[in-house]
C-alpha cells in the first residue's frame, strides 16, 4: 500500500536532480506510517481581490465607454414613464432591412465590394465571458440582406450559413412610435349614457353629425290644452274658491293629488275620457286646517305624505284617507317632504321647513300617541254631543340637522344665524326663536343605489348640500357638517346672490336640476357632486359611519336653461321633470310668474351653442302679460356668465292668467299645472296644438285652450 502511494507521488510530481527545486514552498506535513509526507495539490482560492470588487462595484462604474448600445436604448425606452408624452417618441434604432449598420460598403479600383469598419466590433460572447443576467432582448436569426448586384447569383450559390454576424434585436426592424392614451369614442346609445353618467356633456359635438336634421322645437310644440282640460278648484263645503298651491302624480295611475290653502286634498282624473278633468274631482279630504304646501306620494301610491303650514306633516293612508302618523317637530311651516326612494323605503321620510332644519323619520320605530293639538267643538244646541278629543300617533325624528344651510357669525357674545334674502323671512305669528333663520326650500333624494344622500338647497344662495343619512347629526356635536357644498355660479359672486326654489334629477341620476330666483335652471353632474376620493358616491354598500367626514367642495353648475317667459318671482314656482319613457323623451316644466310655464327639452345633442343667446323676438308673449324692463328680463343681461346658458325653451301661452306655480308630470307623460288662478289644467301632446296656432281666433276656435308657442315659420315649414 505505501509504495503504491509514494509511486502515485512520484508520477504527479517528479522529483528534480536539482535538491533547491525539491524544497516545498510551504512546510511539509509529518509523516503518515513510516515517514512519508502527503503532498496534496494547491487548488486555485475562492475569493481574489479582482473577484471581490468586481462583485461589489456596479457594472455601470466598469464602463470605459459613454456609448450606450441600441438593445440598452430599445429596453430604456420600453420601461420609460414616457409612453403619454406629447408628441410620438421614436426609438433611435437602425432602419430596417439593413443588418449591418457599422460596416461600409464600398468599392475598390476595380469595382469589387470592399468591407470595412468605422467602428471596433466588440467580441462575441462566450459562456466564459457573458454576464450572470440574462440579455435585455430577446435575439432572433434573420437571413442576410441580398445586395442587388452582378455578384448576387454566385453568393446565392455559396450560401451563407447563419452566424452570430447575423442576429438581429426585434428593436431595430423597425422604428417604435408611442401615442398617447386617448379617450374612447361614444358608440352608440350605451356610449353616450355612460358619457353622460360620467359627466362629461362634450360628447354631444360628436353628435352634431348624427342629429343635423334635429330640430329641438319638434320635441315641445305639440303640446296643448282645450277647456274639458281644466278643473276649477273649489271648497266642497262652502263653494268658494280654494287657491292651489302645490301638485303630485301617482306613480302607477293616472291620477293627480292638489293641495290646497284650505288644507284640503283633491284627486284629480288626468287621462282624457270619462270622467273627465272638468267634471267633478274623484276624492276629497282635509287633513289640515293650514294650507298645504308640498305633497309626496310613496312608490307603491299606498301613502300621501303633506307638508301644511300649521307647522306639521302628515302621513296618509290612501285607501282609507286616515293619517296613521304625524310629524311634528318644526316650529315654522313645512317647505318640502320627499319619501326616500327604493324597494321597502317607503318608510323613510325627508321634510325641512322654513326654520332652517331637516328633519328624517322613520315610520317604523314606534311613536307617540297623544291627544290632537287642536279639536273644533260646535257652540250650536244639538249639533253634536261632547265626546274626548281623538288621538293621533305622533312619529319621533331619528336624526336632524339644524341650521343646514345657517352661514354663523359672531355677532356680540353669541352666534347668530344670518339670511341672505329676506323674501322668505318668518312672519310675525312664528316663533321669535327662529328670527334670522335660512329657509330650506328644496328636498332631493339621490336615485336607488344612492339613496343614502339626501340633497338640500335654501333661500340663502344657489349652493346644493350633499348630506350622508349613514351619519348621525346631533346638536351636542355642534353644527351640522355636509358631505360637501357646491359652488355657487360665479355670476352670484359679481352681483349678488339668489336662492333655489326646486331641485329636479333626471331619469338616469347623471344630471341634478335646480331652479334658481335669478330665472334660470342651472345642471349640475350628479358624479361631482363631492371632488376628489368620494366613497360615499359608491353603488356598492359600505359600513354606516358614526362621525360625519365632510366639508369638501363640490362642482358647481357645467350650463343653465333661461327663456323670456321665465320668471321665478316667488318661492311658490317650482319644477318637475318627465323621465324617457316610451317614445317621449326627457323634458323639464318649471312654473313662472307671467303666467305660463315653460319646457326645457334636457338632451344634450341640441346644446351646439354655448353662448348666452339674445331673446328671441320672434316669440311674442301675451299682451296682458307684458313685464317691466326692471325685472328679470333685465337682470339675465346684468349676470356676468361664465358657464353656456341656453334659451331652447318653449312656453306653453293662454292656459293661465296668473303666476303658476306647482307642476308635475303623469305617470302617461303629460303636464299638470296649477295657477293661482284657481285652476288646475293638464297639457296633452298631439296635432291639435298647430290647429290652435294656425286657425286664429274665429268662432271662438281659441277659447279657452293653451298651447305652445313656438317661432315664425315653424309651422310652415312643414
Amino acid at each position: 500500500m505505501e509504495n503504491r502511494r509514494e509511486a502515485s507521488l512520484d508520477l504527479d510530481h517528479p522529483r528534480s536532480s536539482s535538491p533547491v527545486d525539491d524544497l516545498p514552498s510551504s512546510p511539509l506535513a509529518p509523516r503518515k506510517g513510516n515517514g512519508d509526507y502527503s503532498r496534496k495539490p494547491k487548488g486555485r482560492p475562492a475569493v481574489t481581490p479582482n473577484s471581490f470588487r468586481r462583485f461589489f462595484t456596479p457594472r455601470s462604474s466598469l464602463r470605459h465607454s459613454d456609448r450606450v448600445s441600441a438593445s440598452r436604448r430599445a429596453l430604456q425606452d420600453i420601461t420609460s414613464p414616457a409612453i403619454n408624452r406629447d408628441g410620438s417618441v421614436q426609438s433611435k434604432t437602425a432602419r430596417s432591412g439593413v443588418l449591418f449598420p457599422d460596416i461600409n460598403f464600398g468599392g475598390d479600383e476595380n469595382g469589387l465590394p470592399v468591407l470595412s469598419s468605422g467602428t471596433k466590433r466588440k467580441p462575441l460572447l462566450t459562456p466564459e465571458t457573458s454576464p450572470i443576467s440574462s440579455p435585455p432582448k430577446r435575439a432572433r436569426f434573420t437571413p442576410p440582406t441580398i445586395l442587388e448586384d452582378e455578384d448576387s447569383d454566385a453568393e446565392t450559390e455559396r450560401g451563407t450559413s447563419p452566424g452570430p454576424s447575423n442576429i438581429v434585436l426585434e428593436s431595430q426592424t423597425k422604428p417604435t412610435v408611442k401615442l398617447p392614451i386617448r379617450q374612447a369614442g361614444c358608440g352608440g346609445v350605451n356610449g353616450r349614457i355612460l358619457q353622460r353618467s360620467l359627466g362629461n356633456w362634450g360628447y354631444a359635438r360628436q353628435l352634431e353629425r348624427l342629429d343635423h336634421c334635429g330640430n329641438w322645437q319638434d320635441e315641445t310644440a305639440n303640446f296643448y290644452s282645450l277647456p274639458d282640460d281644466t278643473h276649477l278648484c273649489r271648497d266642497p263645503e262652502t263653494s268658494n274658491t280654494a287657491l292651489p298651491f302645490c301638485s303630485a302624480s301617482c306613480n302607477t295611475n293616472t291620477l293627480v293629488a292638489v293641495g290646497d290653502e284650505e288644507g284640503g286634498v283633491r284627486l284629480l282624473e288626468s287621462e282624457d275620457g270619462d270622467p273627465g278633468l272638468s267634471d267633478d274631482y274623484v276624492l276629497h279630504f282635509r287633513p289640515h286646517k293650514n294650507a298645504i304646501l308640498d305633497l309626496c306620494f310613496s312608490s307603491d301610491d299606498l301613502l300621501l305624505a303633506t307638508g301644511s303650514g300649521d307647522q306639521t306633516a302628515r302621513i296618509i293612508d290612501m285607501p282609507t284617507q286616515r293619517t296613521i302618523s304625524t310629524l311634528a317637530g318644526h316650529v315654522a311651516s313645512i317647505k318640502q317632504v320627499r319619501f326616500q326612494p327604493g324597494s321597502g323605503n317607503n318608510s323613510i321620510i325627508a321634510t325641512s321647513s322654513r326654520d332652517g332644519t331637516v328633519h328624517i323619520w322613520d315610520l317604523r320605530c314606534k311613536g307617540l300617541e297623544a291627544p290632537v293639538r287642536d279639536f273644533h267643538v260646535s257652540l250650536e244646541a244639538g249639533s253634536s254631543q261632547s265626546r274626548s278629543p281623538p288621538k293621533v300617533t305622533y312619529a319621533r325624528a331619528v336624526d336632524s340637522i339644524y341650521a343646514a344651510h345657517g352661514n354663523q357669525q359672531p355677532l356680540g357674545q353669541g352666534l347668530v344665524t344670518k339670511a341672505s334674502s329676506p323674501s322668505d323671512a318668518p312672519s310675525k305669528t312664528e316663533s321669535p326663536g327662529r328670527r334670522g333663520d335660512v329657509s330650506i326650500t328644496a328636498l332631493a333624494f339621490l336615485p336607488p343605489g344612492r339613496e343614502h344622500l339626501l340633497l338640500s338647497a335654501s333661500e340663502a344662495n344657489a349652493c346644493v348640500k350633499v348630506w350622508d343619512l349613514r351619519t348621525t347629526h346631533n346638536s351636542r356635536r355642534g353644527r351640522a357638517l355636509p358631505l360637501s357644498t357646491t359652488r355657487q355660479p360665479e355670476s352670484h359672486d359679481r352681483h349678488r346672490v339668489f336662492g333655489v326654489n326646486s331641485l329636479s334629477l333626471s331619469g338616469d341620476g347623471s344630471r341634478l336640476y335646480t331652479l334658481c330666483r335669478d330665472n334660470t335652471v342651472y345642471a349640475y353632474s350628479t358624479a361631482h357632486l363631492v371632488l376628489g376620493h368620494a366613497p360615499e358616491l359608491s353603488m356598492a354598500t359600505s359600513r354606516p359611519r358614526r362621525s360625519a367626514r365632510g366639508g369638501k367642495e363640490g362642482l358647481g353648475p357645467i350650463y343653465g336653461f333661461r327663456h323670456p317667459q321665465f320668471h321665478a318671482t316667488t318661492f311658490y314656482v317650482k319644477s318637475s321633470l318627465r323621465p324617457a319613457a316610451g317614445d317621449k323623451p326627457e323634458m323639464l316644466a318649471v312654473g313662472s310668474g307671467d303666467g305660463c310655464a315653460v319646457l326645457f327639452p334636457t338632451d344634450e345633442r341640441y346644446m351646439r351653442k354655448p353662448k348666452l343667446q339674445a331673446a328671441d323676438e320672434s316669440v311674442r308673449g301675451h299682451p296682458g302679460l307684458s313685464r317691466s324692463s326692471s325685472n328679470g328680463a333685465s337682470l339675465s343681461t346684468r349676470l356676468n356668465d361664465t358657464i353656456p346658458i341656453y334659451q331652447h325653451g318653449t312656453a306653453l301661452v293662454r292656459g293661465h292668467g296668473r303666476e303658476v306655480s306647482g307642476v308635475t308630470w303623469t305617470s302617461a307623460g303629460e303636464l299638470m299645472t296649477v295657477s293661482d288662478d284657481f285652476n288646475a289644467r293638464c297639457w296633452r301632446e298631439g296635432p291639435d296644438a298647430r290647429a290652435l296656432r294656425t286657425n286664429g281666433e274665429a268662432d271662438g276656435r281659441r277659447w279657452g285652450c293653451g298651447w305652445a308657442e313656438v317661432r315664425e315659420g315653424y309651422d310652415e315649414e312643414d
